[in-house]
């Protein structure tokens, strides 16, 4: 009897025994399980945190391309934070530490980065707008100097036509003026055969403009031919720039008031019968023109 009884006892115990193991079990799988939710939740969570921060990133990386500047320094300085986002993507690419810390310090180096483009933004911003201040004022000036440069073309065309009219208002101007053959005792003729020289007379206008002193006349005869009746000495004079032959010349003091002049030319073999053009110059300009007709 006592012998059943220890043996009662015994069974008791493994069952109780049994029983309270098969608790922990129990107790232990629902905490392995609670705790592997929780690292799953865990891991879960840092991987989401790890997509959003490429994704930022790669966002970062965009704004970065798209802001433009010409000017060189911050040119480099945005090539050196593009260089550091590529970094931080690569180091993305193999971060197997699942630890709040180091996504922790992933998000600062980001935010550093977003602080620095907005500094950017800034500046870009104001050196757009400095810019196009610049390329205005710089219009205006161009502007400026355009009507500057147009109105003193203007005055100096001005004064170069006031210039040529009062040369022009003071050059000489010969009036009466008349070509015709004389005989030796110094009479008129119409014919070629008694003629020994041509006279050709005019009168210099009064012109208070005109300067005074000596003034030099050049006397030059087209024949029909257009060829010249040439002087003796082979005299030429300066007209427009060019050097032209004259037939006769002749030097007179002239005073602003009217003046009688008369230049002769001996005739030689070239006075023929026929038409004939006179011109009479002064001063690189034409003061007188006048036809006549030998027989």
């Amino acid at each position: 009897m006592g012998t059943k009884l220890i043996e009662s006892k015994k069974d008791k115990m493994f069952v109780t025994s049994l029983g309270i193991l098969a608790g922990i079990i129990v107790i232990l799988t629902v905490i392995f399980i609670i705790v592997k939710i929780d690292n799953n939740r865990y891991i879960s969570e840092i991987n989401q945190e790890k997509d959003e921060l490429n994704t930022e990133l790669k966002s970062l990386s965009k704004e970065y391309e798209n802001l433009e500047t010409n000017n060189d320094s911050l040119k480099v300085k945005l090539s050196n934070e593009q260089d550091k986002i590529n970094i931080l993507l690569e180091k993305m690419k193999v971060f197997r530490n699942n630890s709040y810390a180091e996504i922790a310090r992933y998000k600062k180096e980001v935010n550093t980065l977003k602080t620095v483009l907005r500094s950017y933004v800034i500046q870009i911003d104001s050196l757009n707008q400095l810019n196009k201040a610049l390329i205005v004022e710089n219009n205006k000036v161009k502007q400026q100097m355009k009507w500057a440069k147009t109105k003193a073309q203007r005055l100096q065309n001005k004064n170069k036509k006031i210039e040529k009219q009062l040369s022009k208002a003071a050059a000489l101007e010969a009036i009466e003026f008349e070509v015709y053959p004389i005989n030796k005792k110094g009479r008129k003729l119409k014919k070629v055969r008694k003629c020994v020289k041509l006279k050709a007379v005019f009168a210099l206008q009064k012109n208070i403009t005109a300067k005074r002193g000596l003034r030099k006349l050049y006397l030059r005869i087209h024949k029909s031919d257009n060829s010249i009746l040439p002087s003796k000495n082979g005299t030429k004079f300066k007209y427009q720039g060019k050097l032209i032959e004259c037939t006769a010349n002749r030097n007179v003091e002239y005073e602003g008031e009217r003046l009688e002049v008369a230049i002769f030319w001996d005739r030689d073999k070239n006075l023929v019968k026929g038409n004939y053009v006179a011109y009479l110059f002064s001063e690189n300009y034409m003061i007188g023109k006048t036809s006549f007709r030998i027989k």
